[in-house]
């Protein structure tokens, strides 16, 4: 933590990110429904909630939450409003060998 009479600064995340990605979707939409065998992807909702999916768990996240699907983490994003989010990749997307697996 660091502070100063401006602000306090707390680190959250600490990781090599080497792909950044901006999602807008649209009500009812349902994103993903895959899962990554070397990737982390991290998520940060900038507008709207969601309902995701992963492996065997349901969680809503608004605007604000940042969450992660680590490797072999099957995850779907099921769009309750407009949304609108960035996901940050530990490994950049290749379009010829996309790490995404159904």
């Amino acid at each position: 933590i660091s502070r100063d009479n401006r602000r306090t600064l707390k680190n959250i995340l600490k990781v090599e990110i080497r792909d950044i990605n901006y999602y807008e979707a649209k009500k009812d939409s349902i994103l993903g429904n895959h899962y990554h065998k070397f990737t982390d992807e991290y998520f940060y909702i900038t507008r709207g909630t969601c309902l995701v999916h992963s492996n065997n768990d349901k969680k809503i996240v608004s605007k604000g939450a940042l969450f992660v699907m680590k490797p072999n983490t099957m995850h779907t994003l099921e769009c309750l409003t407009d949304v609108s989010f960035l996901t940050f990749l530990s490994e950049p997307y290749n379009e010829s060998e996309p790490d995404i697996h159904r």
